[in-house]
């Protein structure tokens, strides 16, 4: 089976996102991701930080044990900075983004719904730059948005300025019951220590809602037809 490539802005998104389908895809199929910053404007969990390495050094560290913990087989870091990407030439990245793919031949590749998720504006050119890929590399079958549901979002604490609103079950193309593989997502999630003001959160909302992932899937015949003449 063809490979799947997930596309994410920062450390810890795959997993605090995705991480659960990404494990079950791991399980019949090999699994990439391309994580074009090194989150070294996130916040530092870690009380026992003695500054001999940056913050971005140790969460790629940690982004590299968890992907393997939920079966990725490698992690590809594009280098750019963190808070940055609307302030780079899209194209460039977009280039980068599209070399990637173009080599590892997926058959699906994955990233945030268009509005980032959680707004963020890093997801949101991550998202914007993987549409862009996805409608030039026709070996591609599906691109699989990552999006939270209204009943997801019903959990969601205030977080960033604003957070935006969750899709309808009208809307979304797939549920996925990520139950079976739950405890290895997080697991995986706990590789993340710089972040557990982020983890704790987290999983203090799925103590209480379904254990689901939700995504709305554009495939390749879905896309608008363009008029060259």
């Amino acid at each position: 089976m063809k490979p799947v490539v997930a596309v994410f802005a920062h450390p810890d998104d795959e997993v605090f996102g995705p991480g659960g389908t990404m494990a079950i895809f791991a399980k019949e199929r090999e699994v990439y991701v391309i994580c074009v910053t090194d989150g070294d404007a996130g916040m530092n969990s870690l009380k026992d930080d003695d500054g001999t390495k940056s913050l971005g050094e140790i969460r790629k560290e940690e982004m590299r044990a968890s992907a393997a913990s939920i079966g990725v087989k490698e992690v590809i870091f594009l280098g750019y900075k963190d808070g940055t990407l609307c302030n780079n030439l899209y194209h460039e990245i977009a280039a980068k983004v599209q070399t990637q793919i173009e080599s590892l031949e997926p058959g699906i590749i994955m990233t945030y719904e268009p509005r980032g998720v959680s707004g963020h504006i890093d997801h949101i050119t991550v998202s914007m730059i993987t549409s862009f890929v996805f409608e030039r590399v026709p070996a591609v079958e599906e691109l699989w948005y990552y999006c939270m549901s209204e009943y997801a979002r019903s959990f969601q604490k205030p977080y960033f300025i604003y957070f935006p609103p969750g899709y309808k079950d009208s809307e979304i193309s797939k549920v996925v019951n990520i139950e079976p593989v739950w405890d290895q997502k997080v697991t995986a999630m706990t590789k993340h220590e710089s972040q557990k003001h982020d983890i704790d959160n987290i999983l203090g909302a799925f103590r209480h809602k379904r254990k689901e992932e939700y995504f709305i899937i554009l495939k390749r015949e879905d896309l608008p037809k363009t008029n060259t003449e």
